[in-house]
């Protein structure tokens, strides 16, 4: 068991690479490996775990740039370090310029090994709701864009019998407004969404009260991040919400949005947002302004969905996460438990101190692409 005093003494990177099953929504590519980098936190009495996990397209950069930044940076900066709150770890965090994607690898480690150190869980740490702790975190369904109506009613049907919550499908012009009427009128009585992907303009409004009138739950980021205008004007002119994603990286980013209101609904992102503590502040500015979050991902492999699980507990998380079981994308995974629904479209909060779940050594040996180690004995 690690001690609040126990400095950190060795930090191992491990880069791996798990297939893929089909293509994640918005990778735009051929159904190929899921990248991801373990940071494993080692001291004396106690080994934690985090997940960096870049999306193939992504502002968080490549598994490449990732590497770098956890390597070059935030690896050595972690060794000798003692972590005693979650206020420590906002303070090691804020001395990272890096990308947010590999800051979230380290920084969740940090929260796990605090865990630990408390015998207490994440969500407890981030000061989970109760009851939704109890109740479980809902799942909803995503599915990627396909090339027919017929295509994507069928990809979807089997998903659904396994009980998600929810069902978020992904547009882009030409796949729209045909697309989503279908999907309404063949499972008339599942919430849906829709993902623009940043993929319209203004110039789209028409398009977007066709679809006001299919009963969504939310239209996730139709426009560019940058384009707060644009939303501002959809928002105002739709009485479906807008839900904000890549507009909502950084806390600032997400106030300065809300105060123009272009939104009603905000997507939290682990790994876009840099790590659980970013995300709890912007949970924490949405619930003052009376804007609602629900909790979004790459997706990740099952670490980093399992930070995920954790961060859904927060009284302001309102809507079924887009956290599915590893078995959805992946050929395989390498936790321990298995990353999967405890019941249809739930998944239970690990009551286990820490993020809950092991990396499974011989998974992380299968899968491994290269591995380095940072220890105190022998940084200069």
């Amino acid at each position: 068991m690690a001690t609040d005093k126990s400095p950190i003494d060795r930090v191992v990177l491990t880069h791996i690479q798990i297939p893929l099953k089909e293509p994640c929504p918005g990778d735009g590519g051929e159904a190929g490996g899921k990248n991801a980098i373990v940071v494993t936190v080692e001291t004396s009495c106690g080994v934690a775990h985090g997940e960096s996990s870049p999306a193939s397209v992504s502002s968080g950069g490549s598994v490449e740039g990732c590497w770098n930044d956890l390597a070059r940076s935030i690896a050595p900066s972690l060794l000798g370090a003692t972590v005693d709150s979650t206020r420590r770890i906002a303070e090691i965090a804020s001395s990272w310029r890096t990308s947010r994607t590999a800051a979230a690898g380290a920084e969740t480690a940090l929260w796990d090994l605090l865990g630990q150190a408390h015998r207490a869980t994440v969500a407890q740490l981030l000061g989970a709701d109760d009851a939704q702790a109890v109740r479980g975190v809902q799942s909803g369904l995503v599915m990627g864009l396909y090339p027919s109506v017929v295509e994507l009613l069928k990809a979807i049907e089997p998903h659904l019998d396994e009980g998600y919550r929810r069902l978020k499908i992904r547009i882009a012009p030409g796949h729209d407004v045909e697309f989503v009427r279908a999907v309404r009128q063949h499972f008339e009585d599942v919430p849906l969404m829709v993902d623009g992907g940043g993929a319209y303009t203004t110039a789209d409004l028409d398009l977007f009260r066709e679809l006001d009138d299919l009963d969504l739950l939310m239209i996730e980021q139709p426009f560019a991040a940058d384009d707060v205008d644009g939303l501002a004007v959809l928002q105002k002119a739709l009485a479906t919400p807008i839900c904000l994603d890549e507009t909502a990286e950084t806390h600032d980013q997400t106030a300065e949005a809300i105060r123009r209101g272009a939104c009603r609904i905000v997507s939290l992102k682990i790994q876009r947002t840099g790590g659980l503590g970013p995300a709890r502040a912007i949970h924490d500015l949405c619930f003052q302004q009376g804007v609602a979050c629900w909790v979004g991902s790459t997706p990740e492999l099952g670490l980093g969905q399992a930070y995920g699980v954790h961060l859904a507990t927060l009284a302001n998380s309102k809507y079924p996460a887009d956290l599915e079981p590893s078995a959805r994308w992946f050929v395989d995974d390498y936790v321990a438990p298995v990353f999967e629904l405890s019941s249809p479209g739930l998944f239970a909060v690990p009551d286990r101190p820490g993020v809950g779940f092991q990396v499974d050594p011989q998974k992380l040996r299968r899968y491994q692409v290269r591995q380095e180690t940072f220890s105190r004995s022998t940084s200069a």
